[in-house]
């Protein structure tokens, strides 16, 4: 068993810390933001549960006791903002003003949507973050907000200005915060100091270009400090980090679609990039929780349909059962077995997967068939070990 943060990156708590004076990072889930105003404070992001606050709150009082104004939500993604509930208790217990809850105003749609498919969410929170679908609450506890803005929002009226910037990304209801007389930039869920989280397999579309404009927008700002969703804030190489990610993003999309229109299909794509260097091998395009391939997936998911051209996958059987037509016209499934085998001592285990699932998807108990699915099971462990993505060993080992 790995431990917690190996099993959910989203779950390890961080002690307060000191981004410049009055803007703290409080980690709860991601790098919550807080920022102090003549007005009083600015919290973005409340954590995955109320039962955290008590504790972050008591480390952030360590540092201010201002009043919280107001709450932002840096995006809709389920489990940023689930300890809302924490927060507007402390400040009635405090005896302060209830603080305004403040989004973009797409994320009330995706709120709705997740309301509608909170079985599916959890479902697929499930195999993300290997936890048990029961872990994940079957209705989303979710706070609506009291007040949403579509471009920019400027808080307070006087003192320390506190720009909320709409910065579509991993999704459309981004809000970053921009802090002009200091020049610190909180880039909230579209700066992640990794390859940007553009086509995770479970998730819905998300546009590389779209994340690329608002990389160069940032950049455009000329900040000092860029503080990530995830990851300790950076002085160095700013501007580099957020123009060579927009630039990669944009190669990305340029050369997936110059194979498309050669009538070149995914699996020919992933093969076929050759990946500059000066763009991909840098320290903020790490394959930790995203991946390369899945950005070149949802290029093509966004130019195509769900076909993968392949006629016999047009109108296919139920999966039980073309699985086990498959099985049945094998004749020497122990051959199957060994070449499998074979291909996994020679290093080449991509391709014994390809070969166990001849047998391995078959229903029923037939011995071979439960051998195949062993072999299949140690398969995937070995597939795991070999990818820095987390989602991918997430996947890997359901």
């Amino acid at each position: 068993m790995t431990d917690t943060a190996e099993r959910n990156p989203l779950e390890k708590r961080r002690p307060t810390q000191v981004v410049a004076p009055g803007i703290y990072q409080l980690g709860l889930q991601g790098n919550s933001f807080i920022v102090e105003t003549e007005q009083g404070l600015l919290v973005v992001d409340t954590g995955p549960s109320p039962k955290l606050v008590p504790d972050a709150l008591a480390d952030l009082r360590q540092h201010t006791d201002a009043p919280i104004r107001w709450i932002a939500y840096s995006h809709g993604h389920m489990g940023y903002n689930y300890g809302v509930a924490g927060f507007l208790a402390d400040a009635e217990r405090r005896g302060d003003p209830r603080p305004t809850i403040i989004a973009h105003e797409n994320v009330v749609r995706r709120y709705r949507r997740y309301a509608e498919t909170g079985g599916l969410q959890s479902h697929l929170n499930s195999m993300q973050f290997r936890r048990a679908k029961e872990d994940f609450p079957a209705v989303p506890p979710q706070t609506f907000p009291d007040q949403t803005y579509a471009e920019s929002l400027t808080l307070g009226t006087t003192g320390r200005v506190v720009q909320l910037l709409w910065a579509p990304s991993e999704t459309d209801d981004v809000t970053a915060v921009w802090l002009p007389q200091e020049r610190i930039l909180y880039g909230s869920a579209a700066l992640i100091e990794s390859i940007p989280n553009v086509g995770t397999p479970l998730r819905t579309l998300r546009d590389p270009v779209r994340w690329a404009d608002t990389l160069d927008r940032f950049a455009a700002l000329n900040p000092s400090v860029v503080v990530p969703e995830w990851g300790k804030p950076r002085r160095e190489q700013v501007g580099e980090m957020l123009t060579g990610t927009a630039r990669a993003l944009r190669w990305l999309r340029a050369e997936v679609v110059a194979r498309l229109n050669k009538g070149m299909v995914v699996g020919e794509i992933l093969h076929d990039l050759d990946y500059p260097a000066e763009l991909f091998e840098q320290p903020w395009m790490a394959e930790t929780y995203g991946h390369r391939d899945y950005v070149v997936r949802d290029i093509v998911r966004s130019e195509t349909g769900w076909w993968d051209f392949n006629p016999t996958n047009l109108h296919p059987s139920r999966p039980d059962v073309a699985a086990a037509a498959v099985a049945d016209a094998i004749t020497d499934q122990a051959a199957v077995l060994a070449r499998a085998r074979e291909l996994r001592d020679a290093g080449e285990v991509q391709q014994a997967l390809h070969v166990i699932d001849l047998l391995a998807l078959a229903p029923g108990d037939k011995p071979e068939v439960v051998e195949a699915r062993e072999l299949k099971a140690e398969l995937c462990e070995l597939r795991a070990k070999q990818t820095s993505s987390y989602v991918s060993r997430s996947l890997y080992r359901i």
